[in-house]
């Protein structure tokens, strides 16, 4: 059963743990769950279900995933009910199932949950489910829209390695996720582009919110001399800018997803990723009945929605960027097997 106060318990303790979903209406109602229909229509709004494999206010891709939900909903009057922090492949059954029970449209963000969607989605078949990762094919209520986070890390890795002193860089992930993995392999591509000697460390510590283990894994690449690094974490960030803070050496810091350039001076730049117009684009497919069946990317061709940015006092960097987001955009860089 999940314990924490943010999760659904399993399908039998449905009625009991309904004080663990936050339940959003378009008027901002704290009671929420209203299912009476929005001003000037005849139908009741349509009821949305949310499932995030990290914590809602991380600042960074489980918060914006939400925002943009959050968004929609109170431009058309849906009904949205949230289930964060599922971390483990039963509590992301659990939390699809019994948000299917209740739900038309069941939104997940994180990779992680779609073995759960893969699983959940053919025993709901009047209900929608839209992955943040590659689905089973043949299952005509499963959808995928995704960012392609690898992209924005291959134009930090040529910063980093123009950037090094030490002639060696790193990299902290999260989870053992397929954006995590492409990012890796992405920025160590990216680097190499630039200097084929270059040392790239990578360490996957297995959690994204684990401020604790990133800044194991920080101070431990610190100390093998890695001057640039690759943080692939959101609510676990803090802990690799204390690892930097505390070794009083220049390291310099990418983060993903969001701009967080006032949380330290050594944040260098961030890939940037608006899921929320991603998640807009979700719902108003799914109004207009054209949720595609194959899987939708994006990479770098709109630069709304995902785009390597630098931090202030960077803008030495700016023709860099563009210059290889250009040559990305043109087929004339591609990203390596796996990134």
């Amino acid at each position: 059963m999940i314990r924490s106060t943010s999760r659904f318990a399993r399908r039998g303790a449905l009625a009991a743990s309904a004080a663990a979903v936050l339940v959003l209406s378009a008027c901002g109602s704290e009671s929420g769950g209203s299912s009476a229909a929005a001003p000037g229509t005849s139908a009741a709004p349509t009821k949305v279900g949310v499932v995030l494999a990290g914590p809602r206010n991380d600042r960074a891709f489980y918060q914006s995933y939400l925002d943009g939900v959050q968004a929609v909903a109170e431009k058309e009057g849906m009904t949205v009910s949230v289930v964060d922090n599922v971390t483990s492949p039963q509590a992301a059954i659990d939390a699809l199932t019994n948000l299917a029970a209740d739900n038309e449209l069941i939104i997940a963000g994180g990779s992680s949950l779609v073995s759960a969607g893969n699983t959940v989605a053919p025993q709901f078949p009047d209900v929608t489910f839209v992955m943040s990762g590659v689905v089973q094919p043949g299952i005509p209520n499963l959808h995928t829209y995704a960012t392609r986070q690898g992209v924005p890390a291959y134009v930090a890795g040529v910063i980093a390695a123009q950037e090094t002193k030490t002639g060696s860089i790193g990299y902290v992930g999260g989870t053992d996720i397929p954006p995590n993995s492409q990012s890796s392999i992405d920025f160590e591509a990216g680097a190499k582009s630039v200097n084929p000697d270059i040392k790239v460390a990578s360490t996957t510590v297995g959690s994204l919110s684990d401020a604790a283990k990133a800044k194991e894994a920080t101070a431990a690449q610190i100390a093998n001399g890695a001057d640039v690094i690759y943080a692939f974490q959101d609510a676990g960030l803090p802990g690799v800018l204390d690892a930097v803070e505390e070794s009083g050496k220049p390291v310099k810091v990418f983060n993903p997803t969001t701009n967080r350039c006032d949380e330290s001076p050594n944040l260098l730049g961030y890939a940037f990723q608006d899921t929320r117009i991603m998640v807009q684009h979700i719902m108003e497919d799914y109004k207009a009945g054209t949720l595609p069946a194959e899987p939708r990317f994006y990479a770098l061709d709109d630069p709304n929605v995902q785009a390597l940015r630098l931090c202030p006092g960077y803008e030495k960097y700016q023709a860099v960027v563009d210059e290889t987001t250009s040559k990305i955009n043109a087929g004339v860089i591609t990203m390596p097997e796996g990134g």
